[in-house]
């Protein structure tokens, strides 16, 4: 094989080694952050406090589940929207003291409604699939304005 060519050749599996092991510590990382929440919160007895939009019968699991898409949604950690004990970093759910709480439940609802009176009453859900906060939020914090093409 010419030298360029086992040079190119090199240089290509030296890419695609570390784009791997870039892949994998970001889902390393990723998980680890979400095993701290459970670890966190979750114990035998753990049970979800102060649901004011999801039914108080949801598990626990399933509120995990939920409030990772969020966070994946809007590109936030938990105390974006639940008070955050800045010296412990602490996260307490049940709290009602960050104000982004209460207008993450009028999103809730607000997408709830939009999938649930409207988009499902469409028939053919193949054109009108269910949306979820990151629909608007594309990943971001607040929604990024809409800019005609």
């Amino acid at each position: 094989m010419p030298k360029a060519r086992t040079f190119l050749v090199k240089e290509v599996n030296a890419f695609w080694a570390g784009a791997f092991l870039f892949a994998t510590a970001v889902t390393l990382v990723a998980a680890s952050g979400f095993q701290a929440l459970n670890a966190q919160t979750a114990s035998p007895s753990a049970q979800t406090t102060n649901l004011k939009v999801l039914s108080k019968e949801t598990p626990l699991a399933e509120v995990y589940k939920l409030m990772a898409g969020m966070q994946r949604d809007l590109g936030v950690q938990c105390g974006f929207c639940h008070e955050e004990d800045l010296d412990s970093k602490r996260i307490d759910y049940a709290s009602d003291e960050n104000p982004r709480k209460e207008t993450a439940r009028f999103m809730m609802r607000m997408t709830n409604d939009i999938n649930e009176k409207y988009l499902a009453k469409l028939g053919d859900r193949q054109y009108a699939p269910p949306i979820s906060c990151g629909n608007c939020h594309l990943g971001q914090m607040h929604p990024p304005p809409f800019e005609a093409k």
